[in-house]
């Protein structure tokens, strides 16, 4: 049997769904800018600074779980640039 990876599309539906209904109300009070690492399975939150500290808290409570990341008061976790796919298209 192979290993098959859960799919991307449905960590981030459940985990927003998660974090919509346990949390979102209460850490965009208290920890606006934090990490949040969402259990998707055990619905459990860890925060952190960082991402990596609320991944890390995640992982030694569940090291087998699946994680939602969401910085707290943002619509999402990370921004990325277009300009780094238009400086990659100017190379060739």
């Amino acid at each position: 049997m192979t290993y098959q990876p859960p799919d991307p599309r449905l960590i981030a539906k459940r985990g927003a769904e998660i974090y919509d209904r346990l949390y979102r109300s209460d850490y965009e009070k208290k920890c606006r800018g934090r990490f949040a690492a969402i259990d998707i399975e055990s619905e459990k939150a860890y925060l952190g600074d960082f991402p990596e500290q609320a991944l890390d808290a995640g992982k030694r409570a569940a090291p087998m779980g699946t994680f939602y990341l969401v910085r707290i008061g943002s619509r999402a976790a990370f921004k990325t640039s277009r300009l780094a796919s238009r400086a990659h298209n100017r190379i060739v």
